[in-house]
């Protein structure tokens, strides 16, 4: 059988879950929603530690959310980052987020981001981005964020994108902590056994 559609789906109690907040209005309360989604995501088991959420900075509208599904999507690109970026495209029909007469662009994320999750922030169209925890603190828990990318917030400045972070460290810290206390899977490099 030939497979030539890949399909990623996020939980089912996400829809809910943010149609029962209220809207978040500044930078802090979105990033407060971030980490509570990725909290949720490891309380529920649904998913790995980190949320992302893309918002209009003029109208405040969220345009999308997203937890990481890496396991149960069967897929290393179901990362949080990655899923609200394609998320937020299909459903303003563009394959760029920055196009004329479109949103000003903000990608809330819980934790800064990964090296592929870097990647498609670059071209995503993502005017600025703001994050929690920091990479360190990703690869302490055991995660494998990729090969070192040291001056990435310079290289996301040269294409117009702000970075803002690490805020609300230790609430970021703490959703890092549950996931580890709850002994979820670490699922980044060789199968174990290898």
């Amino acid at each position: 059988m030939s497979h030539q559609q890949v399909t990623l789906h996020q939980p089912v109690w996400l829809e809910s879950w943010l149609h029962h907040r209220p809207a978040a209005t500044d930078d802090s309360q979105r990033l407060r929603e971030v980490l509570a989604m990725a909290e949720e995501n490891v309380v529920r088991e649904t998913g790995g530690p980190f949320a992302a959420a893309v918002y209009d900075q003029l109208s405040g509208e969220r345009l999308s959310a997203a937890v990481n599904t890496v396991v149960r999507n069967c897929t290393a690109l179901a990362h949080a980052e990655t899923m609200a970026l394609g998320l937020a495209q299909q459903r303003l029909q563009h394959f760029s987020l920055d196009y004329a007469g479109g949103p000003e662009v903000l990608l809330v994320t819980s934790s800064a981001p990964c090296t592929m999750c870097l990647g498609a922030i670059a071209w995503s169209g993502v005017r600025r981005v703001l994050f929690s925890t920091t990479r360190a603190e990703v690869e302490a828990i055991g995660f494998d964020e990729g090969p070192a990318t040291p001056r990435w917030r310079s290289e996301l400045k040269k294409r117009g994108i702000d970075v803002s972070g690490p805020r609300l460290r230790r609430q970021g810290q703490a959703v890092l902590a549950a996931y580890q206390a709850h002994q979820g899977a670490v699922y980044n490099g060789p199968a174990e056994g290898r």
